[in-house]
């Protein structure tokens, strides 16, 4: 007969709880982007759900961490952008001026984002808020530089630098709200 201080014991009782904060954080990333996307047009559920997922512990986050997740997501994407901009640029294509603008929208950027996150951790909600709305603008902005040229060869780039903007917005208001009952 085994006892409760058994191997497999310990294991089960690891794994339950495994499944239990996992299952919670999915909860809550699900029901953020329910919300988020219910409350903001521009928010894609099944994107916002992906792009959470895709952060690293992610899973064992909560609400605040999440948001903190969601800005670093957007530098990442925001970097990534930068060096496409560079490999497009190199191989000279014909909309030149427009990826320079691109380009510098995108690197004033980053410093922006450091900022973001540094008024989010001290929980100057509305500072941050207004800087990832800068970002999102530059995001815009980039993509209306190639309205004139035809198609973009940033789309998807530029949406999704959007999208993970307004999924950062949205949660630093749902912050923000309760930090001020």
């Amino acid at each position: 007969m085994k006892t409760m201080n058994s191997p497999n014991t310990l294991f089960f009782s690891l794994f339950l709880l495994f499944v239990v904060v996992a299952t919670g954080a999915t909860n809550l990333i699900n029901q953020t982007c329910k919300n988020s996307s219910k409350n903001d047009p521009n928010i894609n559920y099944k994107f916002c759900v992906y792009a959470l997922q895709s952060a690293p512990a992610s899973r064992c986050a909560n609400i605040t961490r999440l948001g903190l997740m969601s800005i670093t997501l957007i530098k990442h994407n925001v970097t990534d952008t930068r060096c496409t901009i560079r490999q497009l640029l190199q191989e000279k294509k014909k909309s030149m001026t427009a990826l320079k603008d691109c380009l510098e929208l995108y690197s004033d950027s980053l410093p922006t984002l450091r900022e973001a996150t540094t008024d989010y951790r001290a929980k100057r909600f509305v500072d941050a808020n207004e800087k990832v709305s800068s970002v999102m603008e530059a995001a815009t902005t980039c993509e209306q530089g190639f309205e004139d040229l035809g198609v973009s060869p940033l789309t998807q780039r530029n949406d999704r630098i959007f999208q993970l903007s307004a999924v950062a917005l949205s949660i630093m208001n749902v912050l923000n709200f309760h930090s001020s009952e």
